[in-house]
């Protein structure tokens, strides 16, 4: 591992896989919501609204107009520059901070980043769009981020360019986590003796990757306790809180290895606080609540400790 490294450097590896995994989670929701728009069976009275509240900064009352309109949010979501989380935006903005880490990152990455953006770029993007292509532009974009990780997985050295880019890339699967859980269980008032069946969840869990999982793991009745332990405190679940909390702390011990500085005790500290939060709760007595809560705090906590990181060693303001 090297011995150090440009704080320039660090923060281009921290946010480059922090865009790309925000795009791959946005990419993923858009796909489930887009397909699950043609079944008219499925009483939708959300549609596309958990995607648009976390993933854009509309208002509210444009969110309740277009929340149905399929051509709006196609375009709008994907490739409207106005949008700062547009795919277009956001895998700009990762090809930036891979140009700016070029010495870190392997050719086969910055050739595949490259050949996203030039596709995420052309001109006649918006326009398909509106076609019955769109299908096969969304199935090319998640096969294109599949390759992505399957690249950054097989040709990325283990230095430090790859923890500061799996710490991003976990914080922003965790707080993309919360955020959707908390669209799917603010509207039914965090009630986890409910009664909502699979078809409420299978919108949440296809956008978490976790449909699969869920069904081969729990039985098939009540869902709303065993949807929170799933998506939060199962261990097994490669985008549960506990399990990327488990990640981003193994990833900041191999940063800190043989640091002593008070500034490394520090946020040692408040990241061991963090996830023995979520690690120490019991959720078979969660109350309606205190899921509510938990959510909230995970969340504030860290996003703190994201902008804490960020201060130490990328010499934020």
């Amino acid at each position: 591992m090297e011995v150090n490294m440009l704080s320039r450097v660090a923060d281009g590896m921290f946010w480059l896989n922090r865009y790309m995994e925000r795009t791959d989670g946005l990419l993923l929701a858009l796909n489930t919501l887009y397909i699950m728009s043609f079944d008219q069976e499925t009483n939708d009275y959300q549609g596309y609204r958990p995607l648009l509240k976390y993933y854009t900064d509309l208002t509210p009352e444009y969110i309740a107009e277009f929340q149905y309109d399929t051509n709006f949010v196609l375009k709008f979501v994907i490739c409207d520059t106005k949008n700062i989380n547009s795919v277009r935006n956001l895998i700009t903005k990762a090809r930036e901070n891979a140009r700016g880490s070029q010495d870190k990152i392997t050719k086969e990455l910055w050739e595949h980043i490259n050949s996203m953006y030039h596709y995420i770029n052309s001109p006649d993007l918006p326009k398909r769009l509106e076609t019955p292509e769109a299908i096969t532009i969304l199935a090319k974009l998640n096969k294109d981020f599949l390759l992505y990780n399957g690249i950054f997985q097989v040709t990325m050295p283990r230095g430090l360019g790859w923890c500061f880019s799996s710490i991003g890339k976990h914080i922003e699967r965790c707080l993309q986590t919360i955020s959707m859980t908390q669209s799917y269980y603010a509207p039914i008032e965090y009630n986890l003796d409910g009664k909502e069946d699979l078809l409420y969840w299978r919108k949440l869990l296809l956008s978490l990757c976790g449909y699969e999982l869920y069904l081969k793991s729990y039985s098939n009745i009540p869902h709303n306790r065993k949807v929170i332990q799933h998506v939060i405190f199962n261990p097994d679940f490669a985008h549960s809180v506990i399990f990327t909390l488990g990640l981003i702390q193994t990833y900041l011990e191999c940063i800190f290895k043989n640091n002593n500085l008070i500034e490394a005790r520090s946020m040692r500290n408040q990241f061991g606080r963090l996830k023995s939060y979520i690690e120490y709760t019991d959720y078979h007595n969660l109350s309606n609540l205190q899921l509510e809560q938990v959510l909230k705090n995970t969340k504030d906590q860290l996003n703190e400790f994201s902008m804490d990181f960020s201060k130490l060693f990328f010499s934020y303001t």
